[in-house]
């Protein structure tokens, strides 16, 4: 047998981590490995797998707490143990784990009665993600007063400007993380909602939206200049009135998530 290189130890390593309770470690990896003290080679790596598993656990349940918070301590150990024993860590920085949790929980739900778990912990991920996004400088008044003025403006918003929707109230979910319950979250969850967030002076801020303000804003978004977002909205909702719209352009400037203006007519990548 070959001796081996730093990336198959590696890749042994790995297995040995990701094995399940009873499976053996890799005999390739056991083969070349001295243990310290008096602990045998499959104890030294029983030691080194039990680590593995609890800092995954721990960096999971910092960014998911609100699903531990309702799965329960046992409920939520278990399953994120299930979740790491089938998904390897490939990332430097634990922060990064556990991005297919959400789809996890979708494919296999644990609780029937709590349908919600899967769409919960896709806010919280993307929370996680604005957490560590830069702030932006907020457009000027008096750029603002060119709304008035122009039909084919195009809104360039902040980085850490995200839209979400969900056919459950995660966010209300969301705020009474921690309190306690007897199995069901002291909130009415069942209905949609459709939520802005951003970061602003180091704190994430969300926003509840209705339907035409949330068509809007993923029209603005994705592109679309004000015209164009107007008018495909009219098209889905025909009796789009014009207070509507003044009550989200009173949301779009009180929040500050216009970073700057632009137009059709300027170059892509203008200042």
């Amino acid at each position: 047998m070959g001796v081996l290189t730093l990336s198959q130890y590696q890749q042994l390593f790995s297995q040995a981590a990701h094995r399940g309770d009873h499976e053996s470690p890799p005999v390739r990896l056991t083969s070349g490995i001295t243990p310290g003290g008096t602990l045998s080679i499959p104890d030294s790596l029983e030691v080194y797998r039990r680590g593995f598993i609890v800092r995954l656990t721990e960096s999971l349940g910092e960014i998911y707490e609100s699903v531990w918070w309702v799965a329960g301590d046992e409920e939520f150990f278990r399953l994120a143990k299930t979740f790491i024993l089938s998904q390897p860590s490939e990332a430097y920085n634990l922060s990064s784990y556990g991005q297919e949790f959400p789809d996890f929980l979708q494919a296999m739900p644990p609780f029937p009665d709590l349908p919600f778990l899967p769409s919960l912990a896709r806010f919280e991920w993307l929370f996680k993600n604005i957490f560590h996004l830069s702030q932006h400088e907020s457009v000027s008044p008096e750029e603002i007063q060119r709304i008035t003025q122009e039909g084919n403006l195009q809104f360039i918003f902040g980085p850490s400007v995200s839209l979400f929707s969900a056919p459950f109230a995660v966010y209300d979910l969301w705020k009474v993380r921690g309190t306690c319950h007897d199995g069901q979250p002291p909130v009415e969850w069942d209905h949609e909602q459709r939520l802005l967030l951003y970061k602003k002076r180091d704190q994430i801020f969300v926003n509840e939206l209705d339907d035409v303000e949330y068509m809007i804003l993923e029209n603005l978004l994705g592109g679309s200049t004000l015209e164009e977002s107007l008018t495909d909205t009219a098209r889905q909702y025909p009796n789009l009135e014009q207070e509507q719209i003044s009550k989200l352009f009173q949301i779009i400037f009180h929040t500050g998530i216009i970073h700057r203006l632009s137009t059709i007519s300027e170059k892509p990548g203008a200042p």
